[in-house]
């Protein structure tokens, strides 16, 4: 928790730093008291954990934005929740409907299989390797034999 609410504290100085263009590092804009304490934290992150946040199920009356509305109220002075709703032609994100999703599992070939096919393999392989290893000496047996024919 105590490496969260540091990079809430460094998160938020940032984003103040950022739209007041404020670029002197001297000046602290955020005191300890005006970011959200450790158990203020602990609390939004144990909520978040147990409750569904699906694109789905994030309505206007969802109790993740009502609690975010709330947090933001104590700290914010005005709050607003705006929908957004993709466009249906052109949309430039998507959400997926399913919540849950059955995971189906097939029996498949079994090992041995694949150790026989191994094996056909490996002994092709070999088999053009030995030819292939072979050639020069055959070649060199028959220019002997043509020489010893031709002469």
């Amino acid at each position: 928790m105590d490496s969260l609410y540091k990079h809430t504290h460094i998160i938020a100085e940032g984003l103040a730093r950022y739209v007041s263009n404020i670029a002197d590092d001297s000046i602290t804009i955020f005191s300890d008291y005006s970011v959200p304490n450790g158990a203020v934290l602990a609390k939004t992150v144990e909520f978040l954990g147990r409750t569904k946040r699906s694109a789905t199920l994030l309505q206007r009356d969802s109790p993740v934005i009502t609690n975010l509305e709330q947090t933001l109220g104590k700290y914010v002075s005005e709050v607003i929740v705006s929908e957004l709703k993709a466009s249906k032609r052109d949309p430039e994100f998507q959400f997926f409907d399913q919540t849950e999703s059955k995971l189906f599992s097939y029996n498949v070939k079994p090992a041995v299989f694949d150790l026989f096919l191994a094996l056909a393999v490996f002994a092709y392989l070999g088999t053009v390797y030995l030819f292939v290893r072979s050639v020069p000496p055959m070649m060199t047996y028959v220019y002997q034999f043509r020489k010893l024919k031709s002469s």
